[in-house]
């Protein structure tokens, strides 16, 4: 840790940056600091904000009041230390010891290692289509083509239970989340051979709720059947290995978790032009696909861009494996949400992030940084549409002021 002379304010070195950066698992700094933790299933809550998850890929989750990243963003939002505090924390250079890695990691056995299961479809996507389009004011054609090609789909989930495969009818089955064991005692259940749902994934014989079940327990109050946006990533062989769900209610809290046991170094893709040597780089799917309308309205060269979302600011391992995939890239443009001071706390998650892969990545390319002049790109491409159509999209987007900028520079 070094100190201005002049400020007296904090700073670190690139050594130090690596180190932290080298030792950004949040759930390890969890364990390090003497957290109170509670596994539930496969992933930890705090015990004095259960709404606070830590998941073992090193990525954390606060619910209630929409935060997320890794050990640096935990850190600053939860603890109020500085971006410059943070890193030297984690670099061992400031005044409390740094977690050493496999240390303090929590092992997790081959068999404890959650299955990737996508959730079940829904019978239609009108609500999925109404959401994208008239909520986020995306592109329609862009929709289609996503929904078309299974990067995105109207998911079904319900708040007690949890996917536990598909059996040879393609149909979804499932079982009590353990929390709710005593909540949902003597549940009809049947056997059936079942498997993640992935063309010629094992089959494994279970004991799964019976779907008569369900229904009874839908009608009678005691589960509730929620509707999701459930976006996807796919590895080089076209097989689901990642995904994002986030609900679709216009009011009250959304609800946004990666799909139990995803892999987040698998993007989410849309695809661009062959060949193109320049990739677009997002927090979320919901923001590559707010840029990829952007461009679409602005005649904008970027059109042919492909656009990834890293699943989060800090999650660079989808950029590293999309970059080992494709050779020819040799420019890549950053859109990191411009973050904002919520909930009392300076959120610096896509600040942080842009510098992680300018370091990470600007010696072996070229990086751009185009952050957007609102929060995030979606918020943005809603004003614009505003702007252009001289009139508000309903009075749910109230809480956005109308701007004159409509210039975004793409």
């Amino acid at each position: 840790m070094s100190v201005s002379r002049k400020t007296g304010k904090i700073y670190y070195t690139d050594d130090e940056l690596k180190a932290a950066l080298d030792n950004n698992n949040a759930l390890n700094y969890a364990v390090s600091r003497g957290y109170n933790l509670i596994r539930i299933g496969n992933e930890y809550h705090l015990k004095e904000h259960d709404s606070m998850v830590f998941k073992q890929d090193g990525s954390w989750f606060w619910n209630s009041k929409g935060l997320h990243g890794r050990a640096i963003d935990f850190i600053q939002n939860y603890e109020d230390k500085t971006y410059p505090e943070a890193i030297c924390i984690l670099a061992d250079t400031i005044d409390r010891p740094a977690p050493v890695g496999p240390v303090h990691t929590v092992n997790v056995s081959a068999e404890e290692k959650p299955e990737f299961i996508l959730p079940e479809r829904a019978e239609n996507y009108r609500n999925m289509f109404a959401y994208l389009i008239k909520e986020r004011c995306i592109g329609h054609e862009l929709v289609k083509g996503l929904a078309e090609n299974h990067k995105i789909y109207q998911g079904i989930t319900y708040n007690k239970l949890k996917i536990i495969g598909y059996d040879k009818g393609g149909n979804a089955m499932y079982s009590v989340k353990e929390r709710f064991h005593d909540d949902l005692k003597d549940i009809p259940t049947v056997r059936s051979d079942i498997n993640t749902g992935e063309t010629g994934a094992p089959f494994r014989n279970a004991e799964c709720i019976a779907p008569a079940a369900i229904n009874e327990l839908l009608g009678s109050g005691q589960i509730r059947a929620f509707q999701n946006l459930v976006m996807v990533g796919y590895d080089d062989k076209g097989t689901p290995r990642y995904a994002s769900m986030r609900s679709m209610n216009s009011t009250g809290k959304a609800v946004k978790v990666d799909v139990t046991g995803s892999n987040k170094s698998f993007p989410f893709v849309i695809k661009g032009k062959d060949g193109f040597n320049t990739v677009c780089v997002f927090e979320s799917p919901i923001e590559a696909m707010s840029y990829n309308s952007l461009c679409q309205i602005t005649d904008s060269k970027r059109i042919d861009c492909p656009m990834i979302s890293l699943g989060g600011a800090a999650a660079t391992q989808a950029l590293d494996r999309y970059l080992k995939w494709h050779p020819e890239i040799h420019n890549i443009v950053v859109g990191l949400n411009n973050d904002s001071k919520k909930f009392g706390h300076e959120i610096n998650a896509g600040l942080n992030g842009t510098e992680k892969i300018k370091n990470e990545y600007g010696h072996d390319y070229s990086i751009t940084i185009h952050k957007p002049y609102l929060d995030d790109w979606n918020d943005v491409l809603k004003n614009y549409r505003r702007n252009i159509e001289g009139k508000i999209l309903g009075q749910k987007h109230s809480k956005y002021k109308q701007t004159e900028k409509t210039d975004i520079s793409i």
